[in-house]
């Protein structure tokens, strides 16, 4: 245990040197840095790959990381700094404290991409899983001389759905896994959130060679046959045999997926992989894992932790280390933003707060008290007017580059006139959370459609204002499935979900909401018109009102957990 104490505690970094080529070897033929290795597939093409040894010759567990960024653009997976890619999405300076005295590293370029681009020709991709591919590396380097049969894989994003999918096809030599930012599989939500396209997300993948295409686009309806076919051949974690260590952040695309695929794996998932998988959700993005500076925010307690973690992980799997009583290492690790410190539990469920009912009320307060009726007098609603060609602008939250991410200042979001801003006192107590918020509120418009945004932030006593959280919701598809078009002068009610998270509002700041039609360009502008997607010649204002009395409460319920004071 002591062991794993100094490395939670932070230990001095092992600096891996830049791959260019064969090294000074102690012994003839023993090369420390191969590169373009080719690694034979079971349909007689080959995978390029290169190849990280420890200066002492011997035999050594592996670890395998799979990429579509580039093996030879892997700079800061190998020490060297200075450089930048896509490659580690999520760890820039994790491989900076990766142990090469006792470990082997195999760097692969995925099929179709980069040196392993030929290997893509002639392929039935009907057939052909990408997974197969993975086995195929890990028991090619498990016959390795260099190897001593201990095979692990690590990496984040698109790295990290092909550990999952790897582990699926289940290599008899694959030891354990380690997916950073990632989930297993295609579905609805990986493009849409609230019957909402997630624009610049989807861009995104299509610029990064993911040949996404259209198929999101001529599919935005929830619950088709074609959503559902694309998520029961991608998503598999019953097949999952081995220990997987899931590592993602409160502001990276996908919290509720993440946590969904390690409620699944140790659920559903062979013995092992149910009782050895952990979970760590920090205050990190997409791009930022072990990072303290997030957004326009720092948090030092979080700095490097993950990967502390996981080099305990690979010691203890591939290595028998068992000195660290990693066995008795809780599953999840959460950290409770603001409060500087990590909560653990044997479950997500176990860590999640009671559920509290606040409201938010039409003097523009939130408050714990229900709201008085309405009266002709005092109708107790608000109204706003939303222009989609003059859209609200996404300011962090849970993106990819060029868009900012994490909890960004959004102050100036509170000034525009499209906004509806609602605020608590100065709280009195710090004010905590874990687990999923959800706002419920009645509105009517003039349009056959529109879009509800929220977002969740916290109001520092400077008056700043950060993002904490945003979600959704298109009117017309409120249900979750069916297209069911507004009517004018028709009360409707729709409830919207944040991502999960752990945040801790501190004394003497507010909770605030701001409501309004959009963030662009995170999300797909509405029209208005009842199209499913936007057209800017045909799109229209609209006037949106919301309602706060007792019939129609507009509540805010938030999982409370006790805040450190």
């Amino acid at each position: 245990m002591l062991r794993l104490a100094l490395l939670l505690a932070g230990a001095a970094p092992l600096g891996l040197p830049a791959l260019q080529g064969p090294a000074q070897a102690q012994e003839p033929g023993w090369e420390t840095a191969r590169r373009d290795v080719p690694i034979p597939m079971r349909d007689g093409k080959t995978l390029a790959a290169n190849v990280l040894l420890p200066d002492e010759p011997g035999r050594y567990p592996a670890i395998l990381v799979q990429t579509p960024y580039d093996k030879n653009r892997m700079g800061r997976e190998v020490g060297d700094l200075g450089r930048r890619s896509e490659v580690g999405r999520g760890s820039q300076r994790a491989w900076a404290q990766f142990d090469r005295e006792h470990y082997a590293y195999v760097f692969v370029d995925w099929r179709g991409f980069f040196a392993s681009k030929p290997a893509m020709e002639g392929v039935n991709r009907r057939r052909w899983r990408r997974g197969q591919d993975g086995y195929d590396c890990v028991e090619w380097i498990a016959a390795q001389p260099w190897c001593d049969g201990e095979v692990g894989t690590w990496g984040g994003s698109a790295l990290g759905k092909q550990q999952f999918d790897t582990a699926a096809e289940q290599p008899p030599h694959l030891v354990c896994s380690v997916p950073l930012i990632a989930y297993q599989g295609s579905r609805y939500e990986a493009y849409y959130e609230g019957g909402v396209q997630l624009e610049a997300h989807t861009k995104n993948l299509n610029r990064l060679g993911f040949g996404i295409g259209s198929f999101p686009a001529h599919n935005p309806l929830p619950g088709t046959r074609v959503w559902t076919w694309v998520r029961n051949r991608t998503y598999a974690p019953g097949k999952i045999e081995v220990p997987c260590l899931m590592i993602s952040g409160w502001w990276d695309n996908y919290p509720r997926e993440v946590v969904e695929m390690f409620e699944d794996v140790t659920k559903r998932g062979g013995p092992r992989a149910r009782t050895g998988s952990k979970l760590i959700m920090g205050p990190w993005s997409h791009t930022a894992i072990d990072v303290p500076e997030q957004g326009d925010l720092e948090f030092p307690e979080a700095e490097d932790y993950s990967t502390r973690v996981t080099l305990a992980f690979f010691d203890y799997h591939l290595r028998g280390i068992e000195d660290d009583d990693w066995g008795d290492v809780p599953a999840v690790h959460v950290f409770q933003t603001n409060e500087g410190k990590w909560i653990s539990g044997e479950s997500w469920d176990d860590l999640i707060g009671e559920k509290a009912t606040y409201y938010l009320l039409a003097d523009g307060g939130i408050a714990r008290e229900a709201p008085a009726g309405a009266t002709e007098d005092g109708p107790l609603t608000r109204t706003y007017t939303y222009d989609p060609q003059r859209p609200s602008p996404t300011l962090g939250g849970r993106n990819l580059m060029p868009l900012t991410h994490g909890p960004k200042e959004v102050t100036r979001l509170g000034r525009r006139e499209d906004v509806l801003v609602y605020e608590t006192a100065p709280l009195e107590e710090p004010l905590a959370i874990r687990g999923e918020v959800a706002l419920s509120l009645s509105f009517r418009c003039n349009r056959v459609d529109t879009d509800i945004h929220v977002r969740l932030c916290d109001t520092f006593a400077d008056g700043r204002s950060y993002l904490v959280g945003e979600t959704i919701q298109r009117a017309k598809l409120r249900d979750g499935s069916a297209v069911q078009e507004l009517e004018p002068d028709r009360t409707y009610r729709v409830t919207l979900r944040l991502h999960p998270h752990a945040y801790t509002w501190r004394k003497g700041h507010e909770l605030q909401v701001l409501l309004s039609g959009g963030s662009s360009p995170r999300y797909e502008r509405n029209p208005n018109t009842g199209a499913d997607h936007w057209n800017e010649a045909q799109a229209l204002d609209v006037e949106v009102t919301v309602f706060h009395d007792i019939e129609q409460r507009l509540e805010l319920e938030l999982p409370l957990v006790t805040a450190s004071r």
